[in-house]
């Protein structure tokens, strides 16, 4: 009886000490993965091409989404809006559709709050960028959102990650998306 005892208390022991000399702790899977690598990504359908982290998750989506790339909780989501009614392509017109974006942006999210916003030009197509701390899906990220008016489309490219990993991901991974970006005209 007292060598079971013995035995059982030794295996305790043995449990709570755990093994190995070190602790190991797994790996924070919330927290966005360093890029390693590239790959070149196209979607034809949408007019639309880019180069993402080789390690970050890519998923094709259904119609409007058409992907997004995930690595923890930061996230880039691509859209594409047919429009019937004219683009925005001169300065005015960018300008009232920025101030457009930016009061629907504060009718989804009344607590926004708007870093910046401004009118430029990627692969020599009009956009608007708005960069905002907002709540998705109740959760407090920074979003860098990009609208780019071209061949019969709003393209949409979202880009978000919780606020204290934003300027990492952005540095690393968003703004090299956003430079890589080609657009050309749906199905060509």
């Amino acid at each position: 009886m007292r060598r079971r005892f013995v035995y059982l208390l030794a295996c305790l022991g043995a449990a709570l000490c755990g093994c190995g000399s070190s602790p190991n702790r797994p790996p924070d899977l919330s927290r966005p993965a360093a890029p390693r690598g590239t790959q070149s990504l196209a979607f034809s359908s949408a007019g639309v091409s880019f180069t993402v982290p080789s390690n970050w998750a890519a998923l094709n989506g259904a119609p409007p989404l058409v992907a997004t790339v995930a690595s923890g909780r930061a996230l880039v989501a691509l859209w594409r809006y047919p429009r019937s009614e004219p683009l925005p392509a001169d300065p005015v017109a960018l300008d009232n559709a920025r101030v457009a974006l930016l009061l629907a942006a504060r009718r989804r999210d009344p607590s926004i709050q708007v870093i910046r916003s401004r009118a430029l030009s990627v692969d020599g197509v009009p956009a608007i960028e708005l960069d905002a701390l907002e709540h998705v899906a109740g959760q407090l990220r920074r979003v860098r959102s990009l609208h780019l008016f071209a061949y019969g489309a709003e393209l949409v490219l979202d880009a978000y990650a919780p606020p204290d990993a934003f300027h990492a991901v952005d540095h690393s991974v968003f703004s090299p998306l956003k430079r890589s970006l080609r657009l050309s005209a749906a199905g060509a």
